[in-house]
């Protein structure tokens, strides 16, 4: 079961998934949009993304760690 992965009894686990669904996204993106724009905006747009990614992530790993906790 996925939740059993992500919220296993190591937290490296939620870890590892964040880190694979961003490494999916970022060559998903890379080959699917940015194939024509200068190499300057790809990295301007891959380091602004990072940061909205991090903390999206760590929102929702919060909040679906408390609501496996509580049952829900």
């Amino acid at each position: 079961m996925l939740a059993d992965l992500i919220f296993g009894a190591d937290y490296l686990n939620g870890i590892l998934v964040g880190m694979i669904v961003y490494l999916a996204t970022y060559y998903f993106a890379k080959y699917a949009w940015y194939r024509k724009l200068e190499p300057e905006k790809i990295t301007k747009i891959y380091s602004t993304g990072i940061g909205g990614f991090v903390m999206m992530f760590l929102f929702f790993w919060i909040l679906l760690f408390t609501l496996y906790s509580i049952g829900v």
